[in-house]
């Protein structure tokens, strides 16, 4: 396959179980590939064999039978930068054959909370070691919300060595409300090898690992109930690369996943589950955030992938959101506020021919159109308005009003003042709402801007969630106003804290 224009950024997202690399822009990875590395057990012993120091990748899986087998990474902890080192060789050198790579940048995926040395080391091993043109580094959970296109949310990771329940608010981790959680595919994998040999199926290859994880990946799942499981007698059987072919029970393949509900079946007595983890985190941010967050949850990561895991995990949570109370609902927009006021009208009222002053009391000739009173100079002529509900009836016109200074009853009443004292006869009694409009008025409630937590929730799922991070890496390096946050190697020496830049920066 040819390699992309120079200037494209080269995605490497290294997991602990598989490595995806790729060019920004293109729909998936170009290579996967699992994140081992091997060494030869025993001295090469015949004559004219060339065999290599190191085997990486799918050639470890081909020849596990003579080689040492080792995990680079272990619950996104970098442990042997040996192997480290050979596997960014093999994804320049072997995979991409890239002849010069200073003409290329590289967009790095870095798990959550990595290090501050660590980040550097690897930065300066991609600019010393291997000369690429620049780098960035971003954090998965970021990529996954930006996969689905949305800014906010609440990104549920789940991969081979941790999980992390992670809140997104305008493109910003809110750090302090991040959940980390040691329960993830490794030790759903280890649950199934415990069920496996509690039912006589021991396992004693060197592809044990392996054979576990193939048989995870294409057979588990969850049911909504653990408790009353689906009533099927069936016997699953798998074939082994030996020939021989072994039979256990189906209930294990749905027993396996439960560890990230039920943490306890290994043993992880103060370790929460996801939905707990999510009550957590939420309980750490400020209420008004909820409902975007429960609004835009995001799943990511191949641990995920099993069938019926929305549907398990929507159940339980459902079960234990009401102990958060009611959800604000959000703030709606200024101009739909605008649209719900009740909007000043003005009021069509008869002229007339005379009036008296509402300052000086005398008798004021209207006819002419005189706006000020030609005695003391004051205003003749007040605008009148309605709100509503507080719009006076016809019939109101026909009742005569009492004036609240001097007690006589004014016939007229379209003045304003009173016509013997001259002091304006409107009351408080005038401006008080009707009886009947208020018992007819419904009592208002804070309950239209609550929520119950069964009407928020609402899931992004990827097509591919092995594929999510790299997918958010794909796109967010095809865009142009991405690339000012790619950093040189003199920009690095320079300032090490240009590699720490938010995205937020540019959204």
């Amino acid at each position: 396959m040819a390699l992309p224009l120079p200037g494209t950024p080269i995605i490497i997202d290294i997991g602990s179980a598989y490595v995806k690399i790729g060019f920004a822009g293109e729909p998936g990875p170009r290579f996967v590939f699992p994140c081992i590395t091997g060494t030869e057990k025993y001295k090469s012993v015949m004559v004219d064999i060339s065999a290599r120091s190191i085997y990486v990748g799918n050639d470890v899986s081909r020849m596990r039978g003579v080689l040492k087998i080792k995990h680079p990474l272990n619950r996104g902890e970098i442990i042997d930068w040996d192997s480290y080192y050979e596997i960014l060789n093999y994804i320049f050198y072997s995979l991409l054959r890239i002849e010069n790579l200073s003409l290329y940048p590289v967009f790095y995926c870095e798990p959550p909370f990595m290090h501050r040395d660590t980040k550097e080391f690897i930065a300066r091993v991609f600019f010393e070691t291997h000369h690429v043109r620049s780098l960035v580094m971003m954090s998965t959970p970021l990529l996954s919300l930006f996969s689905v296109g949305l800014t906010s949310g609440l990104v549920i990771e789940s991969g081979d060595g941790l999980s992390w329940i992670v809140p997104i608010i305008n493109g910003q981790i809110v750090h302090h409300a991040v959940q980390k959680i040691p329960i993830a595919g490794i030790d759903v994998n280890q649950n199934l090898k415990g069920l496996l040999m509690r039912e006589g199926a021991s396992i004693s290859s060197s592809a044990a690992d392996e054979i576990i994880q193939d048989i995870k990946e294409k057979n588990c799942y969850f049911v909504l109930d653990p408790n009353k499981p689906p009533s099927t007698g069936e016997i699953f059987s798998f074939p082994m690369p030996d020939g021989s072919t072994i039979s256990v029970p189906t209930y294990i393949l749905y027993q396996a996943p439960e560890v990230l509900f039920n943490p306890g079946m290994l043993g992880y007595g103060n370790v929460m589950n996801l939905p707990q983890a999510v009550l957590t985190c939420l309980r750490a941010i400020d209420n008004h955030y909820w409902h975007d967050l429960l609004s835009h949850i995001v799943f990511s990561g191949g641990n995920l992938s099993y069938s019926g895991f929305k549907e398990r995990f929507e159940f339980e949570l459902d079960q234990i959101l009401p102990q958060l109370g009611s959800i604000p609902k959000p703030v709606a927009p200024l101009s739909a506020v605008k649209s719900e006021l009740i909007k000043l009208q003005s009021v069509e009222i008869s002229k007339k021919k005379e009036d008296t002053c509402p300052h000086c009391g005398t008798n004021v000739n209207l006819g002419d159109g005189k706006k000020l009173c030609p005695s003391c100079g004051g205003v003749l002529v007040l605008p009148e308005i309605k709100i509503g509900a507080l719009g006076q009836s016809s019939q109101s016109k026909q009742i005569k009003v009492k004036c609240p200074h001097c007690k006589k009853k004014v016939a007229d009443t379209d003045s304003l003042f009173c016509p013997y004292c001259g002091k304006p006869i409107e009351s408080l009694e005038a401006a008080a709402l009707p009886k009947a409009v208020i018992e007819k008025s419904p009592a208002q409630e804070f309950s239209e801007f609550m929520e119950s937590a069964s009407n928020v929730l609402k899931f992004f799922i990827p097509d591919n969630l092995q594929f999510t991070i790299f997918n958010g890496a794909a796109i967010l390096g095809s865009l142009p106003s991405f690339q000012q946050l790619f950093i040189t190697s003199e920009q690095f020496q320079t300032n090490k804290d240009l590699l720490y830049r938010d995205i937020s920066e540019i959204l």
